[in-house]
């Protein structure tokens, strides 16, 4: 059975910058609009959705983004000529754009043809070669072709880079949420206040018994 071929939302901005030319600042406000319409397509509102990104392509003509997220709309409800126009124009705001790489490479993976989805997988990973949708679907291109120690190879990296990304997301909120109080210290020098306490008790008790003896 095929496996399925999953298109991929993740933006590297950081990689993005590298690429382009004359494009308007990335500000705050495209990447709230670009979370906010990711959040609408996975919630299932999916004209929401195509409205904040055309919102973005308005404001970010020469950024990739905008493109790239209508493409995966289309893509994910079949229509793949007009996923692979989107992908397309993203690219051309950006060649290597990572996402797009990887999401045009589906679209020829879905369409049988595995040369070219393999050429566009190595130039997603010639870019970031630690993308694992690129890994996974590139696993998934070596394994049509019959090539099962490349295809496992690459299934394996892309499990590998996921769990590492799940476990640095995670290590991440731990530190955002608030500690337990640190109330070891105290105790210890509570403990030690206490022990002080009843060594003066004793001393006094015993210089009192000592003197009533005539001892001292």
């Amino acid at each position: 059975m095929a496996s399925p071929i999953c298109y991929t939302n993740k933006e590297r901005v950081s990689l993005v910058s590298n690429h382009q030319t004359e494009s308007p600042p990335w500000d705050s406000q495209g990447q709230t609009w670009l979370m906010q319409g990711t959040h609408a397509w996975e919630g299932g509102e999916r004209e929401q959705a195509l409205d904040i990104f055309h919102r973005i392509i308005d404001a970010y003509p020469e950024r990739p983004e905008g493109y790239n997220k209508i493409g995966v709309i289309y893509a994910e409800t079949g229509q793949l000529d007009d996923a692979e126009k989107y992908f397309l124009y993203a690219l051309s705001k950006d060649r290597m754009h990572v996402p797009a790489l990887t999401n045009l490479g589906n679209i020829y993976l879905e369409r049988g043809q595995l040369t070219e989805a393999i050429q566009h997988y190595a130039l997603a990973l010639q870019a970031d070669p630690e993308y694992p949708p690129a890994h996974r679907n590139l696993g998934v291109a070596y394994r049509r072709q019959g090539r099962i120690g490349a295809s496992v190879s690459h299934l394996k990296r892309s499990q590998r880079l996921e769990a590492r990304r799940l476990d640095e997301k995670a290590r991440a909120e731990r530190r955002l949420q608030p500690g337990p109080a640190k109330s070891g210290p105290k105790m210890e020098l509570s403990h030690f206040g206490v022990r002080w306490a009843l060594w003066i008790l004793a001393a006094i008790v015993v210089t009192g018994w000592l003197l009533t003896r005539g001892k001292l």
